[in-house]
């Protein structure tokens, strides 16, 4: 199947439906809660609702192998997962924050847990579809569609939410939500993914997509396993362990570190919205950058350019707090952030086997997002330790030695670069 126009589109609203929701939980429900008197230690516990995302490597196997509601292998999935993160929304919008007692509260955060896991679950399957749609030599560009529609879609809920909610109130403004997740599912719903051909194909599975063999915990194990084995994985691994560490380790402490320099909430929001939406621009150059020069220039080229964007922070953390100067290292770091999230993801693509497309990029995720994630947590505690200077130069350091771990993976598994070249040269099919 040659990867169209259509396809296009279709990434794109499908990775706008995950970060939609993500905008919700990350930007929004924090303040609304608290504007509405609900106490910090339960707003605080919003981050660990998330928690579906980090374990989704555990229902990925069944994700690639089930075909649900007999739609499409990936199609069944997609449709009933934003079927059913559009209606939690629309549960979501009954429930005034204002009006919740410590019972409702709770059930407030069940839900929430039920729309990450809908969204996780839906990620599930979009990967393993792009990885599916997308040839190699397209593989950029897929990517900047994957981490742009994301960024897009929680800018938008982010910004459109706050102003809905002040503007028509909580629950039209949640109604109004789930009425655009259900426009991102005009393109999978004219899609047809019989072309693909995967589910006659694949040896596991009869001819009307029925399993032959269920999952268990020993296929689960195995399917993990044999992804392991691969050639080179262990270099890999360590790459995506370490990869977005420092940006995770420096970035939590940008905007604490910008207000405790004197800098007003509405000067911290317009660096946020003008570097993010240079951002996104940025995914697409990211794109270009990867399809035309490929995996090894592009991850050392990025993580040396994320060393020095990290410790350009420590300028700002050292007294320049001139808008224009801290305008240009957030516009910076958010352009080689950007660029290196779509190289990263294109070549996690380059692992994903035939039949666990999904499982196998889902896994790399999770691996990524872990210890970027205690990398986050801990990020208070070494600004605490270090001082903001010490932190940024700290985060700069890191990125250095991943730089050097990068080129120690393509010095141990070469085949990465020269299977690329291969793909790329590769007639369309």
């Amino acid at each position: 199947m040659r990867f169209t126009p259509f396809h296009s589109v279709l990434l794109l609203s499908l990775y706008f439906a995950e970060g939609f929701p993500a905008g919700l939980m990350v930007h929004v429900i924090p303040p609304v809660l608290r504007e509405h008197g609900v106490p910090l230690e339960y707003i605080g516990l919003i981050k660990m609702l998330a928690f579906p995302w980090v374990l989704k490597f555990l229902w990925a196997p069944w994700v690639d192998r089930y075909n649900l509601l007999q739609l499409g292998l990936h199609r069944g999935w997609i449709i009933t997962a934003i079927g059913v993160v559009s209606g939690l929304l629309l549960w979501l919008g009954t429930m005034h924050p204002g009006h919740l007692g410590a019972w409702g509260i709770l059930l407030f955060m069940l839900i929430l847990v039920c729309l990450n896991f809908g969204a996780a679950t839906q990620d599930i399957a979009t990967d393993g579809l792009a990885v599916k749609l997308l040839p190699p030599p397209m593989r950029g560009w897929g990517n900047a569609l994957q981490v742009g529609g994301y960024k897009v879609g929680m800018i938008v809920s982010a910004s459109l939410l706050l102003m809905a909610i002040d503007k028509i109130g909580w629950g039209l403004s949640l109604y109004s939500m789930a009425a655009i997740l259900v426009c991102c599912l005009v393109p999978i719903l004219l899609f047809d993914e019989r072309p693909l051909g995967d589910v006659s194909q694949t040896d596991e599975r009869h001819q009307d997509g029925r399993i032959k063999s269920p999952v268990s915990l020993a296929l689960i194990l195995n399917t993990y396993l044999s992804f392991l084995r691969q050639p080179g994985m262990i270099y890999w691994v360590a790459v995506l362990l370490l990869f977005k560490m420092p940006d995770s380790l420096a970035s939590g402490m940008i905007k604490p570190m910008l207000v405790d320099k004197g800098m007003s909430l509405s000067d911290v929001g317009v660096v946020t919205l003008m570097s993010s939406l240079v951002g996104v621009a940025a995914v697409f150059a990211g794109g270009g950058f990867y399809d035309r020069f490929g995996p090894r220039v592009c991850l050392v080229s990025l993580s040396l350019l994320q060393a020095l964007a990290l410790a350009m922070y420590s300028i700002v953390s050292g007294g320049a707090t001139e808008m224009p100067v801290v305008l240009a290292v957030a516009i910076f770091e958010q352009i080689v952030d950007s660029m290196a999230n779509v190289a990263l993801f294109a070549m996690m693509m380059h692992y994903c086997r035939k039949e666990h497309e999904g499982a196998d990029f889902t896994l790399q995720a999770c691996i990524q997002v872990i210890i970027s994630g205690a990398a986050g947590v801990f990020s208070g505690f070494v600004a605490k330790m270090l001082g903001y200077d010490g932190l940024f130069i700290a985060a700069g350091g890191i990125s250095l030695l991943v730089a050097s771990q990068v080129l120690h993976y393509f010095r141990m598994d070469p085949d990465a670069v020269r299977e690329w070249r291969r793909l790329k040269e590769a007639p369309a099919e």
